[in-house]
């Protein structure tokens, strides 16, 4: 049995010195693209400072969607860490789906669509509004015209025949911004809305139904290039594993509101949370 026991220690020690050499050997710089929501800031900055703990050099690329996918195919970034599939981003994935590997799922089946105040009762799935478009000044809210939410917006109104509604576009914090001045004269408003996002703590209001399921539930997935896993493995098996909670997130977007640094949140959250960032890298 001390035999066993012996062999079985030195097995691992030898385990344990292939793991260092090939962290020793690996490619150390990378770069993470990060597109304009609060939510995605959460696996950047996280993914920064777990990575830069074990000694990487760590690049957040900040841009619009369809940059980064081209940035993806293009090896231009590493990882994108917000690729929503198989609907919101189709467009971009029947462009780049052989360009890029996918990694890892952060959150299945995210909750997204349009919504409304709960005060408007009789307004409660999207039918509904066509029925009362008075109430609503014949406007959908939705954010910038290169997103995923305002493509789904656009085939919403055609699958709905709401033809006579006029799409508004816009940035999410000027979105939000015309939700609540409306909301604060107890007036009908209808607008883009998912989770994870602090908008539903922030504000009383309620997704509608979707009968015709236009806004068919995704995945939030890792996107890296195609030879990340043999030149950075431990990145790799980082992105592989990493998963969050929406829970988690609307706190940390809830820190960004009171003006409080992602670096400084990211930070935090993995001295306070150490076992699962070593689950998260295998250690």
């Amino acid at each position: 049995m001390l035999v066993l026991s012996a062999c079985d220690g030195d097995q691992k020690q030898e385990s344990k010195s292939n793991q260092e050499s090939q962290n020793e050997d690996e490619q150390k710089t990378i770069s993470i693209g990060l597109d304009p929501y609060d939510y995605a800031t959460v696996p950047a900055y996280l993914s920064k400072e777990i990575l830069e703990q074990v000694g990487y050099e760590v690049e957040i690329e900040e841009g619009q969607v369809g940059i980064l996918y081209e940035a993806l195919s293009n090896e231009g970034i590493d990882a994108f860490i917000d690729i929503w599939s198989p609907n919101l981003h189709s467009s971009y994935l029947k462009k780049y789906k052989n360009d890029f590997e996918v990694a890892g799922t952060l959150y299945s089946e995210m909750p997204l669509g349009v919504a409304v105040p709960t005060y408007m009762e009789d307004v409660n799935a999207i039918p509904d509004l066509k029925k009362y478009q008075d109430k609503f000044d014949g406007q959908v809210y939705a954010i910038d015209p290169g997103s995923g939410m305002a493509q789904t917006t656009k085939k919403m109104v055609e699958a709905y025949n709401m033809q006579d509604f006029e799409i508004k576009n816009s940035s999410t914090a000027a979105m939000l911004a015309q939700a609540e001045s409306t909301m604060a004269d107890k007036g009908g408003v209808v607008f883009n809305a998912w989770r994870p996002h602090p908008m539903f703590t922030r504000l009383d209001i309620k997704f509608l139904d979707d009968p015709k399921n236009v806004w068919k539930l995704d995945d939030v997935q890792i996107g890296v290039t195609d030879d990340l896993k043999e030149q950075s493995p431990t990145a790799y098996t980082l992105f592989s594993n990493m998963k969050l909670t929406l829970d988690m997130v609307e706190k940390w977007q809830i820190g960004l509101s009171e003006e409080k640094e992602p670096e400084e949140l990211a930070k935090a959250w993995v001295k306070n949370h150490q076992d699962k960032v070593d689950k998260w890298l295998e250690k």
